[in-house]
């Protein structure tokens, strides 16, 4: 029931976001950081990204990193990711460019650690 609950908020949120921009869109990811230096990492990873989509003219797409509040008792899913995409066309502009490919490659290993147990949803503003 938990897990609903944050689920459904966790919607809320993205979308009280997202209301900017008509046709804009969100990803979420949902995980877990093994531990507090793996963690550093990432983020220091999607402040990387977000500097490199600034840098090729995206600068209103990036990334939010978010995470429970430490006396919430949830097991899983405690950390999310948001991307933030003006667009479908953007979204996928930016995520074939040789830059972004590049950091991706660049950060598979420590990215890894969440694609197994990560849930990935992308969601769409209801007009």
């Amino acid at each position: 029931m938990k897990k609903i609950t944050f689920l459904l908020m966790l919607s809320v949120i993205v979308f009280n976001v997202s209301t900017y921009a008509q046709k804009a869109i969100n990803s979420v990811h949902l995980y877990d950081i093994k531990n507090e230096a793996m963690e550093k990492t990432y983020i220091a990873g999607l402040k990387e990204i977000n500097t490199i989509m600034a840098e090729i003219g995206f600068s209103k797409n990036y990334y939010s990193y978010l995470k429970l509040n430490a006396s919430d008792t949830t097991k899983t899913y405690r950390s999310c990711t948001i991307g933030h995409w003006t667009s479908e066309k953007d979204y996928k502009t930016i995520h074939d460019h040789p830059k972004f490919k590049e950091w991706a490659t660049k950060y598979k290993d420590i990215n890894a650690v969440f694609i197994a147990d990560q849930l990935y949803r992308r969601f769409y503003v209801v007009e």
